[in-house]
């Protein structure tokens, strides 16, 4: 196949998922790409799994949510259940936001412990920055 048949069938792919985006009834797209029904199912649904992927990786690249905003909203006693709510996080969501939170040195570990699955380095740092406090009051 040469560089041309080779960006034709390219171009054609890509018409053919923007097809399927755009709602395109199944029938109506096996006419315009002359596809058998076996080719036509696996090719939508190789379609269905691109339009998904760039779906997910528009929806992680427009959210933007503010650690400190969420970490206020922590800190004036808000609860897990109304800050998924509020930023319309799922439960992993919030927890990568905690633990964003606990890297980016806004919050230790311990402030966010009862809140967050912690894992055994951040259990470790957590003990360690206890016994930092208790020799600091002896």
């Amino acid at each position: 196949m040469n560089k041309r048949n080779i960006i034709a069938e390219g171009t054609r792919a890509h018409e053919f998922v923007q097809d399927v985006k755009a709602g395109m009834n199944d029938a109506a797209l096996q006419t315009k790409y002359g596809l058998s029904s076996k080719k036509f199912y696996f090719y939508k649904a190789t379609a269905m799994d691109i339009i998904a992927k760039q779906q997910q990786e528009n929806a992680k690249s427009r959210r933007k949510i503010s650690a400190k905003k969420v970490l206020g909203d922590i800190r004036s006693g808000m609860e897990d259940d109304q800050l998924m709510t509020k930023y319309d996080l799922s439960p992993r969501q919030l927890q990568t936001v905690l633990r964003q939170i606990i890297n980016a040195g806004l919050a230790t570990p311990m402030e966010m412990s009862g809140r967050l699955s912690i894992t055994k380095s951040q259990v470790r740092e957590a003990f360690v920055e206890m016994g930092k406090a208790i020799r600091e009051l002896d």
